[in-house]
């Protein structure tokens, strides 16, 4: 087992006929806040964050379908996201709570603002545009023969790192190395493989938000990676034009995945711009 930083307390959860899994910080008493990892992440995306988090809210985060130790299924739509999320907000008994999600889990948090916006206090979107054409990616070929195929053995850790640091060339070695370890499984026959669904890259199908940007009314911070190349800046200014009620930062050091490339900045961003805690 991967070392854990983050001290979440591990939970599961049927949802939609298929098992979620999930992490949970902090005391029930304090705003709800839920954070939603990437494409090919898992909830331990957020243990550089959520213990500091957890100080002022009690804190979600689950294994998004197909991704960490959540079920593999059928179907990876953006509206299967949204009804995910939403039953788990129902069994968590949350009315309004604080929404933050990295890069595919920015994409369903946008969807799902605009589906409830009145669910939600704040909305915190990191490095991911409204639209995306996927078959256009520079790896599609790869993805595509992935779904087909399945994972390969990966025989050690190293061999895993070099594969993650491949797509990541600018998070610390130790955030990586965490990342890496909380996604890996033991293989039947040996070894190791990665945990999500190998057909969940090609089978996504994330919706054109462009048009549903309007309805997306609670106070929205979109955060940008410095070096990324999945959210140009003149896509993200065009975001916060169409948002009613939003506004930009950038981390400068960080490429598209700023919660393991720069956790604690992108911290104490967050903990700024949220409202403060209320006085006893």
């Amino acid at each position: 087992m991967a070392q854990d930083i983050g001290g979440g307390k591990h939970r599961r959860a049927d949802v939609n006929g298929h098992e979620i899994a999930y992490l949970e910080w902090g005391d029930a008493s304090r705003p709800a806040m839920v954070l939603l990892h990437g494409l090919t992440g898992h909830a331990h995306t957020w243990d550089h964050m959520a213990p500091r988090l957890a100080e002022r809210y009690h804190v979600f985060a689950p294994d998004q379908r197909g991704h960490g130790d959540s079920a593999h299924v059928a179907t990876y739509a953006t509206s299967d996201f949204v009804d995910d999320l939403r039953e788990l907000v129902s069994k968590w008994r949350l009315d309004r709570f604080v929404l933050m999600g990295l890069s595919m889990g920015g994409h369903n948090a946008l969807a799902y603002a605009a589906a409830f916006p009145e669910q939600l206090a704040r909305l915190i979107v990191i490095d991911i545009p409204p639209r995306m054409d996927r078959t256009r990616a520079p790896n599609w070929e790869i993805i595509s023969k992935l779904a087909d195929t399945g994972h390969r053995r990966i025989d050690t850790l190293d061999d895993a790192m070099r594969e993650a640091r491949a797509g990541n060339a600018i998070a610390p070695d130790r955030n990586l190395r965490y990342r890496t370890e909380w996604n890996l499984r033991e293989r039947a026959g040996g070894g190791m493989e990665w945990k999500y669904d190998p057909k969940t890259p090609a089978l996504w199908e994330p919706e054109d938000l462009w048009p549903r940007m309007p309805r997306i009314t609670p106070p929205t911070l979109l955060v940008r990676g410095g070096k990324t190349l999945v959210l140009p800046r003149d896509v993200a200014d065009k975001m916060i034009d169409a948002l009613p009620n939003a506004e930009l930062v950038e981390v400068p050091e960080s490429g598209h995945s700023v919660p393991t490339d720069r956790p604690e900045e992108l911290t104490e961003i967050v903990l700024r711009w949220l409202p403060p805690e209320p006085r006893p």
